[in-house]
């Protein structure tokens, strides 16, 4: 899956949620960004912030 579908299928998900499930969400995919980070050995601080940035620009963009 390309990252441009995965995001679109994400997109698509979100709208089915409401805000709690959302955050709920969100968080579960921070984490999975940090354990994917840590596993190739990356500064894992650096990419949940990156990833954090870039969930709070999709969840403002979708409400």
């Amino acid at each position: 899956m390309t990252t441009k579908t995965l995001i679109n299928n994400i997109e698509t998900l979100s709208v089915t949620l409401n805000e709690g499930q959302l955050i709920q969400f969100l968080d579960i995919m921070d984490a999975m960004a940090a354990l994917l980070a840590q596993a190739q050995g990356q500064d894992v601080a650096k990419q949940v912030q990156n990833y954090a940035e870039f969930s709070a620009i999709q969840a403002a963009g979708i409400h």
